[in-house]
């Protein structure tokens, strides 16, 4: 058995990518594991788009948000590839729905740029839109796409480029944590020890840390591109992300500019049906697909052309769409203080992905990262509460 690592990540989507660069580029002696080859769609990080955003409801995220703006950039320039494209981003929906309220107020808080727009002002500066009167946007310049599979291939390759050693096809048979101090990974290809191991396996956590299947929840969500009627009104630099807040009882909708594909990328949040990383099928929900087509009928019939597109992914959520991340023995009795359970998760995680990476370095290290916020704990986590905007 190799004793050598300073530290194992297990599973190579974006946050274990970038926890491995992050600790490889500081010269610590990193193993990064994954069970497929990377880059897959077996998880939650692959695809052409997810959104980037300041406007959460929570300052906490508004301010790990822009670290992570920060290091977005920092990773273009090491990398010499664009993987944030800036289109600015709406928070839009019926004026009375608490999250929207809150959005603004978290931006003020936090003094960052923004705007609000009625549906009148709305449709004259997004002609795309149709909204009803009593509709009500939050306007947001620091919004846009990263690409994940783009941002996770530039990482591992980074992470190599750096010194960490990668295996692509290992799964990790079992987690021996008998010595809470040297936490073991069996694998495929055999047993790997180290001094620190995160775990960042998305939908597969609760497989390896069997003590989370009751409170952490997999569902399968779809998502699809609509071809859109008039494809110049939908460019990245006409038509912002959006997230459209409902009423209670109603799905969220959350959307993209033509990115990727020449057309409309738009989902629900959170409204898929419950399932396991194992037993997931690939199969896209035709009643999904219905809603999401009406409500661009409804609300952007410019873009409500025909499905060119409709893939499925793993939403991973806490009971309150926070982000777990906290050591093995937070969750389990007498686990280890030497693993820490990362799940960036809830369907919001993957614009965070560079200041996770170095939040968990930090913790190998053992230094305080100013942003590993109490919520991100599991007496917070996994504990019932509010839920946070999708994106």
């Amino acid at each position: 058995m190799d004793r050598a690592c300073d530290c194992i990540v297990l599973g190579a989507g974006g946050v274990g990518a970038s926890a491995a660069y992050h600790l490889a580029r500081r010269g610590r002696r990193v193993l990064l594991l994954d069970q497929f080859t990377i880059p897959h769609d077996r998880g939650s990080s692959h695809g052409h788009s997810r959104i980037f955003r300041l406007a959460y409801d929570h300052p906490d995220y508004v301010h790990l948000a822009r670290r992570a703006l920060e290091l977005w950039r920092e990773l273009e320039e090491v990398s010499g590839q664009t993987l944030l494209t800036l289109t600015g981003g709406l928070d839009l929906g019926p004026g009375e729905v608490p999250g929207l309220r809150a959005v603004e107020r978290s931006l003020r808080g936090a003094g960052a740029e923004m705007e609000l727009l009625d549906a009148g002002e709305l449709m004259r500066r997004f002609p795309q839109w149709r909204v009803p009167d009593d509709w009500r946007a939050v306007y947001s310049p620091d919004a846009g796409i990263v690409n994940p599979t783009q941002t996770v291939e530039r990482l591992v390759a980074l992470a190599r480029s750096e010194g960490a050693t990668v295996l692509e096809d290992t799964p990790a048979l079992d987690l021996d944590l008998a010595d809470p101090e040297a936490p073991v990974v069996h694998t495929t290809r055999g047993a790997f020890g180290c001094r620190r191991l995160i775990v960042a396996a998305g939908a597969w956590l609760p497989v390896l840390v069997p003590d989370l299947t009751p409170t952490l929840r997999v569902t399968l969500e779809t998502t699809a591109f609509f071809r859109a009627r008039n494809l110049g009104a939908f460019q990245p630099s006409r038509f912002p992300v959006f997230i459209g807040h409902a009423r209670p009882g109603e799905a969220e909708v959350y959307g993209f500019p033509a990115f990727g594909l020449p057309g409309v990328k738009i989902a629900e949040h959170m409204q898929g049906p419950a399932t396991t990383a194992r037993t997931r099928s690939f199969e896209v929900d035709g009643k999904t697909l219905a809603r999401l087509g009406a409500y661009l009928e409804r609300h952007l019939p410019g873009a409500a052309g025909a499905v060119m597109q409709a893939t499925t992914c793993l939403y991973t959520t806490t009971p309150t769409e926070d982000f777990l991340l906290d050591t093995h023995d937070a969750v389990v009795p007498d686990g280890s203080p030497s693993v820490l359970l990362a799940s960036p998760c809830s369907g919001h995680g993957f614009k965070f992905v560079p200041a996770l990476g170095e939040l968990m370095a930090d913790w190998v290290d053992g230094v305080p990262h100013p942003l590993h916020f109490g919520r991100f704990r599991a007496g917070r986590a996994l504990a019932q509460g509010r839920a946070i905007s999708a994106g």
